[in-house]
């Protein structure tokens, strides 16, 4: 029962969706999929609702109701990407709508093909949401298909409530239980592609991209961010002397010390080759007890090899806007630009730009 209680505990993916349909400039797309979806779901009720000639007010009422819902939603995706609490309310409103939906439908075929609809909220909570929500509409779309087979049961035969009941089980549960494993094979990708191989660190690219996101949420105290360029003094000699399996121990060693010395919340990455960056949001400019700290870690740790360190900072209120990746870009260089002035000075010291 382990795997269970490990899949139980999966966190929510929104988040990092979110962030992965927008780094790569598809979140307009996807909303615009999104609502064509949640639109062509209000035709339902729309153009059922009238051949039906004179539906009750139960009927009338969860019909008007679900289709409200589902033009809600469209209306807000057409708008803006929501928040993941608005996700949270809109799928579980759509789920409780479908399902009431096929619970008052005059008859016992319709009530069974309309739960077969539950696989649309489904489809979508294993792809952006967590095992609760989908446990959720999973505990819905079975109460509501067996509601509906019972009812056909009895009104057609037990053999087409058999196949109505094994149809609604492959949609409801097979379907969202595949998307969701797609989704996490896309999670294992998509970090495996941030990683730097070697030494585990986010590389280049998925630093900026990790540090934008840290800006829209900064701890209430700290109005700056801090770029710390971390390049290794005389590496090449330890490649040549030692061979280049001793020097990625090296790299590896220093990745570990900067995650250790680093604040929790700081963002790491390997830059390249012997390069290192530390972005970290902080209530001053001044980064100077800390590079202190990185420059003597380094020298205790290998013989013959220190550090030179380079620094920029700027206010967070800088960096807010479209431009802020360009930004962050411009802050790397002038810590670049920093660390090559501290390695020109002999190296095993640090420069410090405050105020960028």
């Amino acid at each position: 029962m382990s795997w269970l209680k490990t899949w139980w505990v999966q966190p929510d993916q929104y988040e990092w969706i979110t962030a992965f349909l927008q780094q790569r400039g598809m979140l307009r797309s996807a909303r615009m999929g999104l609502a064509a979806l949640a639109g062509s779901s209000a035709l339902v009720p729309l153009t059922v609702l009238p051949s039906q000639g004179d539906p009750s007010a139960v009927e009338l009422t969860i019909g008007v109701v679900a289709a409200t819902i589902t033009l809600a939603v469209t209306a807000l995706l057409v708008t803006r990407w929501p928040t993941r609490l608005q996700s949270h309310v809109g799928v579980t409103l759509g789920a409780l709508g479908v399902g009431g939906w096929s619970l008052v439908q005059p008859t016992a075929a319709l009530a069974a093909l309309a739960a077969t609809a539950m696989a649309i909220p489904g489809g979508y909570i294993a792809f952006f949401h967590g095992p609760k929500l989908l446990l959720f509409n999973g505990a819905v779309a079975l109460a509501v298909a067996a509601t509906a087979v019972f009812r056909l049961a009895h009104e057609v035969n037990l053999a087409t409530a058999a196949s109505a009941f094994w149809i609604n089980v492959f949609l409801n549960i097979t379907v969202p239980l595949g998307i969701w494993g797609m989704a996490k094979t896309m999670g294992m990708y998509v970090e495996r592609s941030e990683k730097d191989a070697l030494t585990g660190l986010l590389n280049r690219r998925a630093f900026t991209d990790a540090v934008s996101n840290r800006l829209a949420n900064p701890l209430p105290a700290h109005a700056h961010l801090a770029v710390v360029m971390v390049d290794l003094d005389n590496f090449k000699r330890i490649n040549d002397t030692h061979g280049h399996v001793t020097g990625d121990r090296v790299l590896r060693a220093v990745a570990e010390l900067l995650h250790e010395h680093a604040p929790a919340d700081a963002v790491v990455c390997r830059a390249g080759g012997e390069e290192f960056l530390v972005a970290m949001t902080t209530v001053t400019p001044d980064v100077r007890p800390l590079t202190a700290q990185f420059c003597s870690a380094v020298a205790e740790l290998i013989p013959k090899i220190t550090a030179s360190i380079g620094t920029a900072s700027t206010e967070i209120h800088r960096l807010a806007g479209p431009d802020a990746v360009w930004l962050v870009e411009e802050l790397i260089e002038i810590a670049d630009g920093a660390m090559y002035s501290a390695k020109r000075r002999g190296g095993n010291q640090v420069h410090h730009t405050v105020g960028a």
